[in-house]
C-alpha cells in the first residue's frame, strides 16, 4: 500500500500538476513512514527573479516551499487515512490545499542546484503542518518555511 500510495502522489505532483513541470522539480525522497519529503530542481533562465544578480526568484522559492511541504502534508494524509479506499484516498489527496505559509528568505538564491527538505511538525485529521528549508548545491540555507494545510 505504501509504494502504491507514494507513486500516486509522484504522479499527481509530476503529472497533473503543470507548473510543477515549468519549475524543472524532481522528487527525490517520499517517506510514509516519517512523512519526510525531498525534492530537487536546477536553476535555469526562467527561473532567475533579479537579472543582475543571476538569483533565483523569490516567487520561486515561495512556490518550492509550499509543493515540498505539501508533499509532506500528503504522505500525513495517506498515513491517517490508511483505512479508506483507493478512490476516497485519491479525493483526499487532490482536495487538500495551503491555507497558511510563512517564508524567511535568509540570503539570496544563488546556485545551480537546489534541495527542498520537508518534514512534519503536526499532522491531525484534517490539517498538517510541515517545516520546509531550501538548499543550494553549497548547502547552504536560502530560505525556511512554515505551511499548513488543508486535507481534503
Amino acid at each position: 500500500m505504501k509504494d502504491i500510495v507514494i507513486q500516486q502522489i509522484k504522479e499527481y505532483y509530476l503529472d497533473m500538476l503543470p507548473f510543477n513541470k515549468v519549475l524543472g522539480i524532481a522528487i527525490d525522497l517520499l517517506d510514509y513512514d516519517t512523512g519526510e519529503a525531498t525534492t530537487s530542481f536546477k536553476m535555469k533562465p526562467d527561473l532567475i527573479g533579479n537579472s543582475a544578480a543571476g538569483i533565483l526568484h523569490g516567487g520561486v522559492t515561495a512556490s518550492v516551499i509550499d509543493l515540498t511541504g505539501g508533499l509532506s502534508a500528503l504522505l500525513a494524509c495517506a498515513k491517517y487515512n490508511k483505512e479508506a479506499s483507493q478512490e476516497e484516498l485519491i479525493q483526499k489527496l487532490v482536495s487538500s490545499a495551503t491555507i497558511d505559509m510563512r517564508v524567511d528568505y535568509l540570503r539570496p538564491g544563488r546556485g545551480t542546484q537546489f534541495t527542498c527538505k520537508s518534514r512534519i511538525i503536526r499532522a491531525g485529521s484534517r490539517i498538517v503542518v510541515s517545516k520546509v528549508d531550501l538548499f543550494n548545491q553549497e548547502h547552504k540555507r536560502i530560505a525556511t518555511g512554515t505551511a499548513t494545510y488543508l486535507i481534503g
